[in-house]
């Protein structure tokens, strides 16, 4: 009898393990049916016409720290008079952050703890630049990759929305506003087409001089603070 109770046990623990585990399994589609879903939510359309201003943001986002060289200079090299600090303190400080990323503020004389916390700042602000800059290459080759997947992406789309549109327009159940904006999105999709492969080739362009422009930025910075 003993023996009969402690199989049913195994084989009633069992069935628990099994079900927590198809449970789990169902959770976890779920989930990834939910973010196939997010990430499906644009149209065809809304797609294709989103493109332009992606890879738009992700030029700017490399080309940021050669817009911000200046700035930053110009930044460091006011800071002596501002402060109260010799040109030679803020020159060293920030000549050891270029070359070794690392932050030390190191100032002879007396400061104010809210001088030191300035220089802090700004010797950060050149370091997050310095880094960027180094990381050029590494970004303008994934943006690269990036713009072959955009270029073999763009025709599907295109296809997409002249398909998906075509029938809307023919389906005799669909409301008129419905039947209006497919008609559109067919009468649009060649200019839209044309306007995103325009975008794309001119993302092109500007990536391939991307690098030598942030060699060049590296270069003023650590050549303005060589002394």
């Amino acid at each position: 009898m003993r023996r009969s109770f402690y199989v049913l046990s195994v084989v009633f623990g069992m069935a628990l393990v099994n079900a927590g585990c198809a449970g789990s399994s169902k959770d976890a589609k779920s989930a990834d049916s939910a973010k196939s879903t997010s990430s499906s939510d644009q149209t065809p359309m809304e797609e294709l016409k989103s493109i332009p201003k992606d890879l738009d943001a992700s030029v700017a986002d490399i080309t940021k720290p050669i817009d911000d060289t200046q700035a930053i200079v110009d930044e460091i090299t006011t800071m002596p008079k501002r402060l109260g600090i010799t040109a030679a303190d803020m020159t060293a400080m920030a000549k050891a952050t270029i070359s070794t990323g690392t932050i030390e503020v190191k100032v002879k004389g007396k400061v104010t703890e809210e001088a030191k916390a300035e220089i802090e700042a700004t010797l950060k602000k050149l370091q997050d630049v310095v880094a960027a800059l180094k990381a050029t290459p590494e970004k303008v080759a994934a943006l690269t990759q990036k713009i072959v997947s955009v270029t073999a992406k763009v025709p599907v789309l295109a296809t997409r929305v002249t398909s998906e549109a075509t029938v809307k327009a023919s389906n005799p159940f669909a409301s008129a506003d419905v039947k209006a904006k497919a008609k559109a999105d067919m009468d649009s999709v060649k200019e839209v087409q044309a306007n995103v492969n325009k975008s794309v080739s001119d993302t092109q362009a500007k990536v391939t001089g991307i690098p030598a422009m942030a060699t060049g930025a590296l270069g003023k910075l650590t050549a303005t603070f060589a002394k």
